[in-house]
Parts: structure tokens; sequence; C-alpha cells
């Protein structure tokens, strides 16, 4: 991570391990049931219900990689996941004084960077954007994973394509999240 962070930025670097998890279900499972069960599984801090490639993301926190590990194989093993992705969240990033975006349509959005770019400075531009909510740089294919608020999808097309516009962003995938 680039020490020469935005004196209006503040940069949390996770203590022990944190990481979203992106679980696949399987065709005829509850996912009501699934969210639940899930939800009270040790480790799990979140979790919202998507719509596209991935049904859920956990959010997991645990103080060692074996102790990730675990849960992570809690989450596998339960009846109705059919396979997870798991992302390391490396920091977060956040403005200090930033206005709440609109919570009408709330997306993940996962961002790959350019080579030749920091994922840090990519990460602080996308911040700016007034309907990020939350920023993390992350472990796997995708470099940087964004939360979004937005009251309409007409802002949400006009939103995409300024996170898309952004120097050093290669490719963007949105999920929009259900609950």
């Amino acid at each position: 991570m680039s020490k020469n962070v935005s004196s209006d930025l503040s940069l949390r670097t996770p203590e022990g391990v944190e990481a979203l998890i992106m679980v696949e279900t399987t065709t005829g499972s509850n996912p009501n049931e699934l969210f639940k069960t899930v939800s009270e599984l040790p480790g799990v801090t979140g979790i919202n219900e998507l719509c596209g490639e991935f049904d859920l993301v956990a959010f997991v926190k645990a103080n060692s990689i074996d102790q990730l590990n675990g849960y992570v194989d809690l989450i596998r093993e339960t009846h109705g996941v059919s396979s997870t992705t798991t992302r390391i969240i490396l920091s977060e990033l956040k403005t200090k004084e930033k206005k709440e975006p609109p919570k009408d349509i709330q997306t993940m959005v996962m961002i790959i960077s350019s080579t030749g770019y920091y994922t840090s400075k990519i990460a602080q531009a996308l911040l700016k954007n007034p309907s990020v909510k939350k920023i993390y740089e992350i472990s796997g294919k995708d470099d940087i994973v964004a939360f979004m608020g937005v009251k309409n999808i007409e802002e949400l097309k006009k939103r995409l394509d300024e996170l898309r516009e952004a120097e050093g962003v290669t490719k963007t995938t949105t999920y929009v999240i259900l609950k």
C-alpha cells in the first residue's frame, strides 16, 4: 500500500484476516434459509444476497489464515452451497467526511486494474465517486471491490461509466445486492 494516502482519506488495514467469500448456490436451494444459516456461522460479520454469477457475499473475519480456511470450509459444507470464491481484504479506504450515498440500489463492483498502475492510487480515485460507500483492495483475480449506492438504474449506469473511465481500470463486474 502506498504511504502517500491523501489527507482526506483514512486507511484501515485489517487486524487478523478479513475476506469476502462469494457463494454460488445449488438450484432449488432456499435462499432465505441459506442466508440465515451462513449469517450465523462463526467468523461471518456480514452477508448480502447478490444478483449475478454469485448468489451471496459473506464478510468473514478470522485471527489467522488457518482459522479463515476453517470458516470457508464451514460455508462450503453448508447445504445448498455449490462453490465459493475467496478474496482476502488487504486494506479498506474511506473518506473522512463523505456523505452517505443513496441506498435505493446497492451494488458490489469487482475491479481489475491495469498492469503498471498502483492499486492504491486507483482505489483513491474511485473513492471520489459520490456513489461509492466502501472500497477494499483485495487479493485474487480482482484487485479492488467497491460497494456503491445509487437512486436508480440511470444513475447506476452513469456512475459505472465513471468508474470504468478511471485511469488504470481494465475491467469491472457489477453485482446488484438484493438484501
